[in-house]
């Protein structure tokens, strides 16, 4: 009897943990990361445009050296300035974005777990992003 108890507890330990494992799961970029940059942050950060010196098209360009430090560090989003001017308050000047609505709290929270995790981010057609708002003209 004492070691039915013991393998079920073992199976349920087991099953509780393979649940909240997959409730875990890591931040796709395709699917997650790279939907909120196109639509809230491309737009002005681009090759095109280049505000704040700032190009976030492709992992490249997003992770180049820069004099004010670097955009993002991967495993460590306090040290991040992607993430830290998505937090700071609307009427701070360097808060982002610099026009429109701020980004839901979910999504930053999302950014912020992207970072945390490492900011795994595909090269080729995967971690190309585009401005979703192309400006009249162009």
């Amino acid at each position: 009897m004492k070691i039915h108890l013991q393998i079920a507890l073992v199976a349920c330990l087991s099953a509780c943990t393979a649940l909240q494992a997959a409730g875990d799961s890591p931040v796709d970029f395709v699917k997650q990361i790279k939907p909120i940059l196109a639509d809230r942050c491309v737009e002005c950060h681009n090759s095109e445009t280049l505000l704040g010196e700032l190009n976030l098209q492709t992992r490249a360009l997003a992770f180049e050296k820069r004099k004010t430090g670097p955009v993002i560090v991967p495993k460590n989003a306090e040290k991040s300035m992607l993430y830290l001017v998505l937090t700071l308050p609307a009427k701070d000047k360097k808060a982002m974005p610099a026009t429109g609505h701020r980004i839901p709290k979910d999504e930053v929270s999302t950014i912020r777990q992207w970072i945390t995790e490492g900011a795994s981010w595909p090269e080729g057609e995967d971690g190309v992003i585009t401005p979703k708002h192309k400006k009249a003209g162009k």
